[in-house]
C-alpha cells in the first residue's frame, strides 16, 4: 500500500510539474535540518499545494532518505486571519550510525507568521526536485517581519524528524504531531505516530457493524465432555482470584486491552455455563417440589 501510494504521488509529480522541474542543494550538513522557504506559485496564493521530492536513495551521497513530500498551507499572509497546513509525507531512510534509527528527510514545516511563505526544515547538504512552488531562501536560517526566527538544528533535536504519515495543524508540524495517518512496514495508523499493527487508531471508532472472524465458538460447553466446574470451585476462584475462572482480571485489561473477538466468546462461555447450571438447578427445583408434594400426601393421608 505505501509503495502504491508513494509511486502514485511521484508519478503525479512528475506528470504535473515535468516542465518545471527545478532542483537545489541544502545548506548544511548531512547531521542538520535546514529551515528552507517555499511560497505557492499560485498566482492568487490561497489553498495551494507543492512538492519535495528525492526520488533517488543514492543521489549525491549514499544512504539519505528518499520519497515525496506534499504540503498544503494557508497563512495569514493570504488574508485567512489564520494558518492552515496539511502534510503528507512518503519519505523514508536509515541513519546507519550510531543508532540506526529512521530519519526522514523533512524536519518540520512551519507557517510564516506574516507571509504566505511555508518553511521546511530539510536534511543539510542534500539535493532536492520540487515543483509547484518558488525557493525563497535556502540560508541556513528564516526571519520575518512578525519577528519569527528559526535556524539550522542537529538531526538529534526531539523536535524534528518528521515521519511517513499524513498530518493536519495550524501553523507548525513536527516530530512531536500526532499523525492523522501514518503508514510504515504495511501497518496503517490513525492519530498514532508509530502503528505497530495492521489498524492502529487514537480515538473512537464508530461504525454501523463490525465483522470479526472467530475460530473455536464456545458452543463446546454444550458437549458431553465439558468439564463443567462445580459452583463450589467457581466460588472459591471468585473469593482467591476476584474474578471469574477464565476471564482476565481488571488489572491485565487495563494494562494490555482487551480483544473484542476473543472477549466475545469468553463471555458467551459464561452464559453457556450458566445455562447449564440454571438447567442443573431448574432440575433440582423440581426434584424438590415433587419431593414436597410427595411429603403432603403422605400427611394428609395421616391426618385423615
Amino acid at each position: 500500500m505505501k509503495k502504491i501510494i508513494y509511486f502514485l504521488l511521484l508519478f503525479l509529480f512528475q506528470q504535473s510539474f515535468a516542465q518545471n522541474f527545478s532542483s537545489f542543494t541544502t545548506v548544511g550538513t548531512q547531521d542538520q535540518y535546514v529551515p528552507v522557504v517555499f511560497r505557492s506559485t499560485k498566482a492568487d496564493g490561497g489553498n495551494t499545494t507543492f512538492y519535495i521530492s528525492r526520488p533517488n536513495i543514492h543521489e549525491t551521497r549514499g544512504w539519505l532518505a528518499h520519497g515525496i513530500l506534499a504540503v498544503t498551507g494557508i497563512g495569514n499572509g493570504w488574508g485567512s486571519n489564520g494558518n492552515g497546513l496539511r502534510v503528507d509525507n512518503f519519505t523514508y531512510g536509515f541513519q546507519t550510525l550510531p543508532d540506526s534509527r529512521r530519519i526522514s528527510f523533512v524536519g518540520r514545516i512551519v507557517c510564516a507568521q506574516a507571509t504566505n511563505n511555508i518553511i521546511v526544515y530539510l536534511r543539510g547538504g542534500t539535493l532536492y526536485y520540487y515543483g509547484n512552488a518558488e525557493l525563497i531562501s535556502n540560508t541556513g536560517s528564516y526571519q520575518d517581519a512578525a519577528g519569527q526566527s528559526l535556524a539550522t538544528v542537529p538531526i538529534t533535536d526531539p523536535l524534528y524528524n518528521l515521519q511517513k504519515g499524513t498530518y493536519y495543524g495550524n501553523f507548525d508540524i513536527n516530530a512531536k504531531t500526532s499523525n492523522f495517518a501514518a503508514i510504515d512496514n504495511g501497518n496503517v495508523g490513525i492519530g498514532v505516530s508509530n502503528p505497530l499493527n495492521k489498524l492502529d487508531v487514537d480515538g473512537i471508532i464508530h461504525a454501523k457493524e463490525v465483522k470479526v472472524d472467530l475460530q473455536n465458538w464456545p458452543d463446546y460447553v454444550f458437549k458431553r465432555d465439558y468439564k463443567l466446574n462445580s459452583l463450589e470451585s467457581v466460588e472459591r476462584h471468585i473469593k482467591d482470584k476476584g474474578h471469574l475462572p477464565n476471564i482476565p482480571p481488571a488489572e491485565d485489561v487495563e494494562k494490555n486491552g482487551l480483544k473484542l473477538g476473543e472477549m466475545d466468546a469468553k463471555l458467551l462461555e459464561k452464559v453457556e455455563e450458566l445455562t447449564l447450571y440454571i438447567i442443573d438447578l431448574n432440575k433440582d427445583i423440581k426434584q424438590l417440589k415433587k419431593e414436597n408434594q410427595e411429603i403432603r400426601d403422605t400427611m394428609q393421608t395421616f391426618l385423615k
